[in-house]
């Protein structure tokens, strides 16, 4: 892989998918699973900001077509996970030898990991250690290539000079000359070279930055020698701190502040030593001088000749000294060791050290344990609703009536002829109830039978409904009325257009019973009124007396009158016609009330404000039971073309007996 900056290898994060088609192509897709492009093996892709090549290995074999999976994941991400599985001990307290180890899920992976680590360790190490080397070299390379030049010029120069004035050599006193002027060059090298250096060294301590000086350099001032040693150290240590240090490091500022303190003791002594470099040099010079005037006697020819011999020596000098230096530097570079040993390179053991199976066993049977009655003991103590009929029972002195199971029916009237369905029972079970409760009562009328609850929502509407529909089919006249005027839903519920009821009865002599009643299909001998327009003051159309008319009327003409009022907790408009009523069926919804508005039933009770009083249980799930362990799971097939469609539990669906 290739990118096209190193910005881009830093934060690439991305997942390639390789589609291998055969043993030539394959199609790249991305993380999406879109295909991008078709191509082959060893061969370069250009993919938006990256070059990308797939190499096919031979020897492995792979059955066609098979996903290979690409991850490319931040650099920085990839440093945190080795850093955090890395991890380094030593062997004993007072031991240099350390032992690495990395956990990981693939065994040569880690191998290689660790062995690379340790030799880019060795790398850097061997790295710091010639960076001086290496300033010094390439300071010695820089002067070679000018120097050389210089050289080459200087040779060129002789030859020419020869060829041009017929010149074959010195005499006898030209040679003698020459040597005495040589013997003066030689020393004058010496001091040049010298002085250039230190004139180099001064210009690098001069700039703002700190760089590493070259050594051995031949100063024959040994204080300055040590002086650079010193400095190169404090320059590398110096380094090392960057990496991980901010400026205002302590350390780091001690550094600094020791390196300007050397730095400027090193500036006096170079010029300490440049100045008697140059006293020296113009001592040399005059002494040069007092040998011009004995070369002066010898002819123009070899005059001329010993000039440029003299400056081709100075030159070649150094030019042989800097290449001697240039040699040991190598050398020096060369023989630089490795700062750690390997003892033993990296392996891995046959079993793997993670996952413990008999830890993991361990902790999953504890784990097995803990949830499932941490969950319950949470769920218990958390969960403030009613769900069973043992909450009621636990929670008030009510006499219970019956429970209705959740209906998955669309049409709201669950009971008819043929019904056998778990909620059509329930509301079965609820008639045979309802007998009992109303039994000490007069026969000769009709019975009342009122339907509220503590909030809205609780399913009243639906089970006076249902109720109503079920003692029909015993054959028995019933009459639902609608006594909630605030919130009526009989209407909705049976998805009929709203009509004239029992606010307009009373607010308008013109009107009659006959006149309201309205009947639904396919149950018999059952009559419903509803309960009309929503008047703007209920409580006190209540109390009007037309509504004791209304009830002896129809207490006289139906065998049950079932009334669906509003809810006890909201308004007050169920406890203003409650006299009317026979029996007072308490509405209590499953998984909605909570436990705590319990009270208010049990307050009425207690204050014989509701005649009759009984609960009943709505919207109860059937598969949990209600608190007894029994539910309605009979399973009715009597030919009438209907299964109750209920969801059985996960042990019953798996273990069929």
């Amino acid at each position: 892989l290739t990118l096209k900056s190193d910005d881009q290898a830093k934060e690439l994060d991305t997942l390639l998918r390789v589609e291998i088609l055969n043993d030539e192509r394959f199609n790249l897709l991305n993380a999406d699973g879109i295909f991008i492009v078709q191509d082959e093996f060893n061969k370069k892709i250009d993919v938006k900001d990256f070059e990308l090549s797939i190499q096919r290995i031979n020897s492995i074999k792979i059955d066609y077509p098979q996903t290979i999976l690409i991850r490319f994941t931040p650099r920085d991400f990839t440093i945190d996970y080795f850093r955090k599985s890395l991890n380094i001990s030593a062997i004993d307290k007072n031991s240099s030898v350390i032992n690495l180890s990395l956990n990981g899920e693939v065994r040569d992976k880690t191998n290689l990991f660790l062995n690379e680590l340790i030799q880019q360790y060795n790398y850097d190490a061997i790295k710091d250690k010639n960076q001086v080397s290496q300033k010094t070299k390439v300071f010695i390379d820089d002067r070679l290539i000018k120097i050389g030049k210089d050289l080459a010029r200087i040779q060129d120069q002789a030859t020419e000079y020869k060829d041009k004035n017929n010149f074959t050599g010195l005499t006898k006193e030209g040679e003698l000359a020459l040597e005495s002027v040589l013997k003066n060059n030689e020393q004058l090298v010496k001091l040049r070279t010298e002085l250039s250096l230190a004139k180099w060294v001064k210009e690098s301590l001069q700039k703002s930055e700190y760089e590493i000086l070259p050594e051995n350099l031949g100063f024959t001032d040994i204080g300055i020698l040590k002086s650079i040693g010193e400095y190169n150290l404090m320059i590398l240590e110096r380094n090392k701190l960057l990496q991980n240090a901010g400026e205002k490091n302590p350390n780091l500022v001690k550094i600094n502040l020791q390196l300007k303190s050397l730095k400027k003791s090193l500036r006096a002594s170079v010029d300490n030593l440049i100045y008697a470099l140059e006293n020296n040099l113009r001592a040399l010079k005059k002494q040069a001088n007092q040998l011009d005037y004995k070369v002066e006697s010898i002819p123009i020819v070899e005059r001329g000749f010993i000039d440029i011999a003299r400056q081709q020596e100075i030159i070649s000098e150094l030019y042989t000294y800097l290449l001697k230096k240039k040699e040991e530097t190598d050398i020096s570079l060369a023989v630089t060791v490795p700062k750690a040993k390997i003892i033993d390179y990296a392996y891995s053991a046959v079993e793997p050290v993670s996952p413990k199976k008999g830890v993991i066993l361990l902790g999953a049977f504890i784990v097995g344990l803990i949830v499932p009655f941490g969950f319950l003991y949470i769920r218990n103590v958390l969960d403030s609703k009613v769900h069973f009929r043992k909450d009621v029972e636990d929670a008030t002195s009510v006499p219970f009536a019956g429970d209705i199971p959740h209906s998955v029916e669309e049409y709201k009237i669950v009971v008819k002829e043929n019904a056998r369905s778990s909620s059509a029972e329930a509301f079965r079970l609820l008639r045979t109830n309802l007998n009992f409760l109303i039994s000490s009562q007069n026969t000769k009328e009709g019975k009342v039978i009122f339907t509220t609850s503590t909030t809205s929502g609780e399913g009243k509407s639906l089970v006076s409904m249902n109720l109503a529909a079920t003692l029909s089919l015993a054959n028995a006249k019933v009459l639902l009325l609608g006594m909630d005027l605030r919130a009526p839903k009989i209407t909705e519920y049976l998805e009929i257009p709203d009509r004239a009821g029992i606010t307009n009865y009373i607010t308008r002599d013109d009107i009659q019973l006959e006149d309201l009643k309205f009947k639904v299909q396919d149950v018999k001998n059952l009559e419903i009124i509803a309960s009309g327009v929503i008047p703007p003051n209920p409580a006190e159309l209540l109390l009007h007396p037309k509504v004791d008319e209304l009830f002896d009327k129809l207490k006289k003409e139906y065998d049950y009158i079932i009334v669906d009022t509003a809810p006890v907790n909201l308004v007050t408009d169920t406890l203003l016609i409650s006299k009317y009523a026979d029996v007072t069926l308490y509405i209590v919804r499953a998984n909605y009330l909570d436990k705590r508005m319990l009270v208010v039933p049990q307050t009425l009770y207690n204050e014989k404000k509701l005649n009759n009083m009984a609960i009943v249980l709505n919207d109860t799930d059937m598969t949990k039971g209600y608190g007894y362990g029994y539910g309605y799971g009979y399973g009715y097939g009597y030919g009438y073309g209907y299964v109750d469609n209920v969801k059985k539990p996960w042990y019953k669906r798996i273990f069929r007996s």
